[in-house]
């Protein structure tokens, strides 16, 4: 970052870095893509780097891929026309705060200067301090020129658990987000798998039901109970967002364990992390199946006769692995017969660990 901003003011050019990466550093998250715009032409950008990333000259960009961080640099830039959500004409423009006002929301408009100073050249930060999300400019007519802002707008309320400023509530309370029916279904599951992995997921059906907008992102949906990950949310939901193979069939085993409300031992060999994980959040039973992996987990030199679910159906989960040991002692000193019987009959008998 500090090598490429160097390079650009030894050929005589300022730089900033600009957009998420300084919101994230601002906010303690970590990230690896960074924004470099710059009063330098894509014409000396590509001379400057030839050969280190990939020229974009159309969008006065240069792409750079290092040492795991992805570099954007872009010339100073004015949006002059959209279509389907993107823009098609671009101009050239002279300064920093000028490229800041085609941007998104006031909390990406920070920059960080070639001397690592703070740059709030729109004078937002409070925006920041108050955790608002806040269009940069008219809210109507950026929500108009690219529909996937809407998304965007309450995706970053709910992720980083900031609030939707007046106007934006506004735009959606007057039902217009039905603006979203010309964004991708590839683009809207895209920016919920952001959500639905995130802490802002009982936010964002906040937000769908209070202004009854689910319908405008695809989604029907009951209530939401909490999840392991992504699919988890998925799994409780009626959609026809697109998903992969694979993708389906991880939900609708999902789905199947909730149906049949318990999880059994040979079932945590038969599906995956996700599908056990999430189901076992959903049903409250994640207890059952950290016992059953601490079972899975233990090397005993006796082969027991006997399923977890006859140690689950006696003891509780977090004796589980405390009851064991002793069953095993049993069998070895020839007090307990090895078998399910017996083992059940011993279980039976310890109070101390009883349900």
């Amino acid at each position: 970052m500090k090598e490429i901003m160097n390079i650009l003011y030894e050929n005589g050019y300022e730089s900033y870095v600009v957009g998420g990466f300084v919101r994230d550093y601002l906010l303690g998250i970590k990230s690896t893509d960074i924004d470099i715009c710059t009063n330098a032409p894509i014409e000396v950008i590509i001379k400057l780097f030839k050969g280190r990333g990939k020229a974009y000259p159309k969008y006065y960009a240069y792409h750079i891929e290092e040492f795991g961080y992805t570099y954007d640099i872009t010339s100073y830039r004015k949006e002059l026309k959209y279509a389907k959500n993107k823009p098609i004409k671009l101009s050239l423009c002279k300064t920093f705060k000028e490229d800041l006002l085609r941007r998104d929301f006031t909390i990406n408009t920070f920059g960080i200067d070639r001397n690592s100073m703070f740059v709030d050249a729109l004078g937002v930060k409070k925006d920041l301090n108050d955790r608002i999300i806040r269009v940069v400019g008219n809210t109507s007519k950026k929500f108009k020129e690219d529909r996937t802002r809407i998304i965007r707008a309450i995706r970053f309320a709910c992720t980083l658990g900031f609030d939707l400023d007046t106007e934006i509530i506004k735009f959606i309370s007057d039902k217009r987000t039905f603006m979203l029916n010309e964004v991708s279904n590839e683009y809207k599951r895209k920016e919920l798998d952001k959500i639905f992995d995130s802490n802002g997921i009982e936010k964002f059906f906040n937000i769908l039901s209070k202004y009854g907008i689910a319908k405008h992102f695809n989604i029907e949906f009951n209530t939401i109970k909490p999840v392991f990950n992504k699919y988890g949310v998925w799994a409780q939901v009626q959609t026809d967002l697109p998903f992969s193979k694979e993708e389906k069939n991880i939900i609708s085993n999902i789905q199947k364990v909730l149906k049949d409300k318990d999880i059994e031992y040979n079932e945590m060999t038969k599906y995956s992390k996700d599908v056990i994980y999430n189901a076992a959040r959903i049903l409250d039973i994640e207890d059952k199946i950290k016992a059953y992996e601490d079972i899975e987990n233990l090397h005993s030199i006796v082969e027991m006769n006997a399923s977890p679910e006859v140690f689950l159906k006696h003891i509780k989960y977090d004796n589980v692995k405390e009851a064991y040991r002793s069953v095993e002692r049993g069998i070895m000193q020839g007090e307990i017969e090895n078998n399910e019987e017996s083992i059940e009959e011993y279980l039976n008998k310890i109070r101390l660990w009883a349900i």
